[in-house]
């Protein structure tokens, strides 16, 4: 699961986030659940909407290494 993601989102349902960047609920849900990846520019087009960096809201795709002194 993308805590991130789901954080991101807020208070909006799916099918109002979905709407507004065009793609389907059913995607926004998959993304979220972490069943599906992102193709770059969707994940670009998802980070420019919530405002956020795409490593914060995919840190299981685009963070390949380890920071110094994280625990991720």
């Amino acid at each position: 699961m993308r805590q991130a993601l789901i954080d991101a989102r807020g208070k909006r349902t799916q099918m109002d986030v979905s709407s507004e960047i065009g793609i389907s609920q059913k995607y926004i849900s998959k993304l979220e659940l972490g069943q599906r990846t992102p193709s770059l520019k969707i994940a670009i087009k998802i980070a420019a909407y919530y405002q956020k960096s795409v490593e914060d809201l995919f840190p299981d795709i685009f963070l390949l290494e380890k920071p110094p002194n994280s625990s991720i």
